[in-house]
């Protein structure tokens, strides 16, 4: 079943990656460039805010550095995250270890590799075909720099809905190219600004709510979200960092987020939203949110309002996996995303996909996104998630569950198929 899983041209439906030309543009430097997501584990091991400035700064010589990463490297790289990196460097640069000692090969190796056609020629050993970027929010031009043939992209609109403060009200006029007096401005503009850049993406993502606030979205009338409004641009008005608490911006947010939904379900494009666990990779290593405010259950009143939308729960919810299978049992508009979560525990990631694979229509899985900040992870997480998939799929039909015609059109949907119907790549 390996060579079958192998053969499968993946869509990857989520990456952080830079464009290879800024990739190539910097220096290339494994100690911070390899750190998206290890770092996670060297944070919950202790490492302080300081050693992680240490860590990353490319200013430094490596040897300067190198006693940082050695301090954490040991306990991190049996975790998924070490995995992935380990896999990675070893098939693509031929590094069998990260030791002191093989470093100065990585970075030789690394460089050398460095050239036009690097993505290219990592995605074809990956056996990747189409991979899905999400840059955060942007201008609305798609992916200018990218090569279009390998990559489509998501757009977000988190600066027009979470607003804040009168700061992020202006940034939102300055993006959405129009002056904000009133709610009827702001929508007017946001509908107009979605209509016009959505078109130019496969779809929508947001991660904001579940890493700073919570997937609860309350109905919010125009009236009440006025008035919430009104208290934003007082904040102009009165003092200069004045902000309204959370609980008198918060029903401008909700009016917002359905704006958005409603344009999003009118232009036919699917929502993809960050559920369950969040990295702590940030500049003091702590989480910003409570993982219980990423539950997916959360949603369930936005699944109801809005039936044609198609949600796409990321990152399988963990641990509210159960959870968001039986969310896709129930909702047809519910859709599942195994993305990251094959490095973050590759043996949940093949318990959760067995378990949904019986539970769950399996049209309605993808079971690959790297989620990654730099290619070499992304190759890293497709290696780990082909033998999961091949070890799950194989499990069916040695149990005598599915017949080989049966594993193999599975394992085409979750891994390509699934992906290109509902991202619409095909056409």
């Amino acid at each position: 079943m390996l060579d079958v899983v192998g053969s499968i041209p993946i869509v990857d439906t989520h990456e952080h990656l830079e464009a290879e030309v800024d990739r190539l543009s910097r220096v290339q430097d494994p100690l911070s460039n390899f750190m998206h997501y290890v770092c996670d584990d060297f944070f919950a091991q202790g490492m302080t805010p300081e050693e992680y400035a240490i860590l990353t700064d490319r200013g430094r010589p490596w040897e300067e550095r190198w006693p940082v990463f050695e301090r954490y490297w040991d306990y991190a790289k049996t975790t998924g995250y070490g995995l992935a990196l380990r896999i990675a460097i070893r098939e693509l640069y031929g590094i069998g270890d990260l030791t002191r000692d093989t470093y100065p090969k990585l970075v030789e190796a690394v460089k050398n590799r460095a050239t036009k056609g690097f993505y290219r020629w990592v995605l074809e050993r990956a056996n990747i075909r189409r991979v899905i970027i999400d840059h955060g929010d942007n201008t609305g031009e798609s992916l200018p720099k990218f090569d279009r043939d390998l990559f489509t992209g998501v757009i977000r609109y988190e600066g027009i809905v979470f607003i804040k403060n009168w700061r992020d009200l202006a940034n939102a006029s300055r993006r959405l190219k129009a002056p904000i007096h009133n709610l009827s401005d702001l929508e007017s503009a946001f509908r107009r600004y979605i209509r016009e850049t959505l078109p130019n993406f496969v779809g929508v993502k947001t991660s904001y709510p579940a890493y700073w606030q919570s997937l609860k979205f309350e109905y919010a009338t125009f009236n009440e979200a006025e008035y919430a409004l009104k208290a934003v641009i007082q904040g102009k008005e009165g003092f200069r960092d004045y902000a309204p608490s959370l609980d008198t911006v918060k029903p401008l947010q909700d009016y917002l987020f359905r704006v958005m939904l409603s344009e999003i379900e009118a232009l036919g494009k699917p929502f993809q939203i960050h559920t369950g666990i969040q990295s702590s990779c940030n500049a003091d290593g702590t989480p910003t949110n409570a993982v219980y405010n990423a539950n997916p259950t959360l949603l369930i009143n936005l699944f109801r309002e809005y039936p044609s939308v198609k949600f796409i729960l990321f990152h399988a919810s963990y641990p509210y996996s159960r959870e968001a299978g039986v969310l896709a049992k129930q909702w047809p508009n519910v859709y599942l995303d195994l993305c990251w979560m094959h490095e973050i525990n590759p043996k949940a990631y093949e318990d959760i996909l067995s378990e949904w694979l019986e539970l769950v229509p399996n049209n309605k899985i993808m079971a690959f996104g790297g989620d990654y900040g730099y290619i070499e992870g992304t190759y890293g997480a497709s290696r780990i998630a082909r033998q999961a998939v091949a070890r799950v799929i194989q499990e069916k039909v040695d149990k005598g569950h599915w017949d080989k015609e049966d594993a193999e059109k599975v394992a085409g949907r979750i891994l390509r198929q699934n992906a290109e119907a509902v991202f619409k790549l095909t056409q």
